[in-house]
């Protein structure tokens, strides 16, 4: 289930549940107070709210906040509440319920950022393991060409000739006229940024990634030159993902080129 369908799915059972829970309590409401029936609300919407995120702690607070209202405070079957003791139980629970629904917000980012560190490394090790396989460095860079939606991606030496290409179908790729920062992913016309629904998108000519070894733009070992093909942009994770592969792919060059006879 995608996470959108799972948020949704905890909505709708966080407000049923309110529901339920309420007409489950109803014969306890004469043998103890509104305020005592409260807190089986309050654990209920911690648990959404653990589960489910933000969203669904939301309307869980909300409907077990009027669940409570109309079904176990006097006057019963009513929205109004006539005990000062059933309004504190009334609002107590409105505001824990929106605490606990802060909590699952925070919960959400910290499981998105795991969820991002996660398929960061997914991509990465498929990386390096493709390379200590010795697979042919067009082949690994298809697999990044495809798993960043890329039009085309090409890997040159210092001299900057192409060493290996995946131009998806296309004949040639001309090369990028715009340099990249491998710590930002900004182009260096920083005029000319372009940005989409997901985040940052590329020049619309490519642009040129300079794996540096100590030297300023242009000074590098290697390069790799990228074009879009997906005008949705990137996101924060995909852009450190890919500097850190077209880094992975600088090393394996400097490797490969080192292992090669003649080579000092």
């Amino acid at each position: 289930m995608s996470p959108g369908n799972d948020s949704r799915a905890w909505i709708v059972a966080g407000a049923l549940g309110g529901l339920a829970l309420g007409f489950m309590l109803i014969p306890l409401r004469s043998l103890t107070s509104a305020s005592n029936l409260a807190f089986v609300f309050m654990a209920f919407t911690i648990v959404v709210a653990e589960l489910g995120g933000r969203s669904a702690a939301l309307v869980t607070a909300v409907v077990s906040a009027l669940t409570l209202n109309f079904f176990l405070t006097e006057p019963y079957m009513s929205l109004h509440i006539s005990k000062a003791d059933d309004v504190v139980a009334f609002g107590a629970l409105a505001v824990c319920g929106l605490i606990a629904a802060a909590f699952g917000r925070r919960r959400e980012q910290m499981s998105e950022l795991a969820e991002r560190a996660g398929d960061e490394l997914v991509v990465l090790d498929k990386l390096v393991s493709r390379l200590r396989a010795g697979a042919p460095l067009d082949e690994v860079l298809d697999d990044l060409r495809k798993t960043f939606g890329l039009r085309a991606i090409v890997l040159r030496d210092d001299a900057e000739r192409p060493v290996a290409a995946a131009l998806g179908g296309q004949a040639r790729a001309s090369m990028p006229e715009t340099d990249i920062a491998p710590d930002s992913f900004l182009p260096a016309d920083e005029s000319r940024l372009r940005f989409a629904l997901r985040g940052l998108r590329l020049p619309e000519g490519g642009g040129r990634l300079w794996l540096r070894a100590g030297g300023g733009v242009g000074g590098g070992v290697a390069s790799v030159d990228i074009w879009e093909e997906d005008t949705q942009g990137f996101n924060v994770s995909e852009t450190r993902t890919l500097t850190i592969a077209a880094s992975i792919l600088g090393l394996e060059l400097a490797r490969r080129q080192a292992k090669q006879p003649g080579s000092p």
